[in-house]
């Protein structure tokens, strides 16, 4: 802002105040071009040529002292003529240098009156111009301009007129520094650079040069303007540079007060937002700390300032949910820590059971009871596999051979016939689905079979398609259609029970290794027998999935 404003006022006081210069000065060398051209044609009536000149000519010529009198009364009626018809000329008449006496003046003349004195601005030879200066009128002290004229009549006679017009120079010049508030100045020079005239002569008095260049410009102490009459002379302008800045001087008081005030209202401003800020930052810290020290209880604080009263309000509702955080994990640890105990209970239970079987099947061997012992072992086999505590991944192998022991304990109790079709190929060496094969076989044996029941199972796998294809046939009492329905839902059913929990069992487990690559299909009429169906991909090593 201060620094567009002062280029503003320094544009328009530069170009207003050499603007009003200008026009001033061209004014007022128009007026004294206008008046001392007035004096020149007044001086041009006074030669021998002119009117008035005329008559002087006839007077001198005479000899007739009747006729000089009547010749000397219509120069003296044609003088006042002249004045008359041009309110502004005061003074005309000739001189005679040789006796220092005025001849045919219109107005009584100054005592101490010295043509030699008079302040020759401009002219040559016999034309000479006078810059303003007093009149030589005894009765009048108006500030004049005139003109002087050597005249040469034909008796030989050599006089000099002598015309004078008033000038208002000193009341113009008064009249623009009230207007303007500037004290203007003006002065005369001649073509050498000396001055003839000064409105202001403590500054610059008569006699001393002022050299200039130019039409205008500025020096330490003034601005000035300058142009040239048309008679030689030149009109200067002048204006203090103290007065030319004025109003730049008063434009910087005036931003000095404004920027003192503008700093005085940042600086009231500054604490009053560090008194509305600061505080509510403080207690926000305040908060943090007891925060962190553990205090979890929330408290209201009206601020004023609704942004702080939100985020105090957001820092509560933060503390809640923390509260809310810490008492889920903590019940989720006397959790964890209650599931770890029945964890412990559940591995203490099989294990006492593993123990327990171990010393029934040495038992038998030390009773030398084979078949106690053959049923013990593939019971251990049975529930080490189940129980997880086998260490090897589950392959086709494993499942089988679990398979087979299932087998041999389920035939140990009842008599039916199993037929086993199963292919050799490096698929079983190929990762599968932990305990899918039993749950279906021991569904066939306790819900499908009767005494003398045959079960077929046959295991082929697909090399082109990549698939190992199983199917678990038996020739039982089979299942009717709502019983079929029932087992073919994916979602668990509270009707689901014997055949209905082992295959939803098979189907997670498939469903968890494979994914939707899996396939298990159920068909089955009554009195006809029920098949179960398993298209399972292969997998080989290192790309199983965990189960």
């Amino acid at each position: 802002m201060a620094s567009v404003s002062y280029n503003a006022i320094y544009t328009m006081q530069h170009d207003k105040i050499k603007a009003s210069m200008a026009v001033d000065l061209y004014q007022q060398t128009a007026k004294l071009n206008q008046m001392y051209n007035n004096l020149l044609q007044v001086t041009q009536q006074m030669t021998p040529e002119g009117t008035v000149g005329h008559l002087m000519e006839s007077y001198v010529s005479t000899a007739d002292n009747y006729k000089q009198s009547l010749i000397s009364r219509d120069i003296s009626y044609n003088i006042g003529l002249i004045t008359f018809s041009n309110p502004a000329m005061q003074l005309v008449m000739y001189y005679d240098p040789g006796s220092g006496q005025a001849s045919y003046s219109n107005l009584p003349l100054r005592g101490d009156f010295k043509l030699q004195a008079l302040p020759n601005v401009a002219g040559m030879r016999e034309l000479k111009y006078q810059s303003p200066h007093k009149s030589l009128c005894r009765f009048c002290d108006d500030l004049v301009v005139s003109v002087t004229r050597e005249v040469q009549f034909s008796d030989g006679t050599q006089l000099v007129v002598y015309v004078e017009a008033k000038n208002d120079i000193t009341k113009e010049m008064n009249s623009l520094t009230e207007n303007l508030n500037m004290p203007y100045m003006l002065v005369f020079t001649d073509t050498a650079g000396l001055v003839t005239y000064s409105s202001n002569p403590t500054a610059y008095s008569a006699g001393e040069h002022l050299v200039l260049s130019g039409s205008s410009g500025m020096t330490d102490d003034y601005v000035w303007n300058r142009m040239k009459g048309d008679y030689g002379y030149d009109v200067t302008l002048l204006l203090p540079v103290s007065y030319y800045n004025h109003e730049l001087y008063t434009w910087k008081n005036h931003m000095y007060w404004i920027l003192a005030v503008a700093l005085l209202m940042m600086v009231m401003l500054t604490l009053v937002l560090r008194r509305l800020i600061n505080r509510p930052f403080r207690l926000i810290e305040n908060e943090m700390r007891t925060f962190g020290k553990g205090f979890m209880g929330t408290r209201q604080y009206h601020t004023g300032i609704d942004e702080f009263d939100r985020i105090f309000g957001q820092f509560n509702v933060m503390k809640r949910q923390i509260q809310q955080l810490i008492l889920d994990v903590e019940h989720k640890e006397k959790r964890r820590h209650q599931l770890e105990i029945e964890k412990l209970a559940y591995q203490i239970n099989p294990h006492f059971l593993m123990n327990t079987l171990n010393s029934v099947r040495w038992l038998a061997v030390m009773h030398k009871q084979a078949e106690i012992e053959k049923f013990v072992t593939s019971l251990i086999f049975l529930l080490s596999y189940n129980l997880g505590k086998s260490q090897e991944t589950a392959t086709f192998q494993s499942e089988i051979e679990v398979m087979r022991a299932y087998l041999e304990l389920q035939q140990m109790r009842h008599d039916f016939e199993v037929n086993l079709d199963i292919a050799e190929g490096t698929y079983l060496d190929c990762p599968v689905a932990r305990f899918i094969l039993q749950p279906i076989v021991e569904n066939a044996i306790c819900h499908g079979l009767d005494d003398n029941g045959k079960l077929d199972i046959r295991i082929t796998p697909d090399e082109t398609a990549g698939l190992v294809r199983i199917a678990i046939r038996d020739d039982g009492k089979g299942l009717s259609r709502e019983t079929l329905a029932l087992l073919q839902r994916d979602t668990p059913d509270q009707q689901q029970t014997g055949w209905g929990i082992g295959l939803r069992y098979v189907r997670s487990m498939l469903e968890s290794f494979y994914g939707p690559k899996a396939r298990m299909g159920i068909e089955s009429t009554q009195n006809q027998g029920t098949t179960v169906t398993l298209e399972l991909p292969i997998v080989h090593h290192g790309k199983e999935r965990a189960v």
